[in-house]
C-alpha cells in the first residue's frame, strides 16, 4: 500500500503532510492512536468542497480515508484526508 495524495485543511504548523501519512500508515498496521479516528466514511457536516473533491477522488479511482481530531471538548473536527490508489493495497 502506497499513500498517493495527502490533503489538510490544517496549516503545516499544527500537523505536517508526513504525520498524517504517518497516522494512516500507522492505522493500517495496527497502531491506533487516541488521539486521532480513521474513517473510511464521510464524517457527519463536510463542507461542499470536501465532498466535491471525495467524488473527484472516487473518478480517479482512489480510495478516500478521512482523519479526524480528537479535541478537549470530546468533539471531532475536520483534519486531513489522505488518498490511496485501490490496484496499490497489499
Amino acid at each position: 500500500m502506497k499513500v498517493l495524495d495527502t490533503f489538510s485543511w490544517l496549516p503545516a504548523k499544527e500537523i505536517s503532510l508526513q504525520q498524517l501519512e504517518q497516522i494512516f500508515i500507522d492505522y493500517k498496521s495496527g497502531i491506533y492512536n487516541s488521539e486521532h479516528i480513521v474513517l473510511s466514511e464521510l464524517p457527519n457536516n463536510v463542507s461542499e468542497d470536501i465532498l466535491t473533491c471525495k467524488n473527484e477522488l472516487l473518478k480517479e479511482g482512489k480510495k478516500v480515508t478521512f482523519i479526524l481530531i480528537r479535541r478537549k471538548s470530546h468533539c471531532c473536527h475536520r483534519l486531513s484526508r489522505v488518498t490511496e490508489r485501490k490496484m496499490n493495497f497489499v
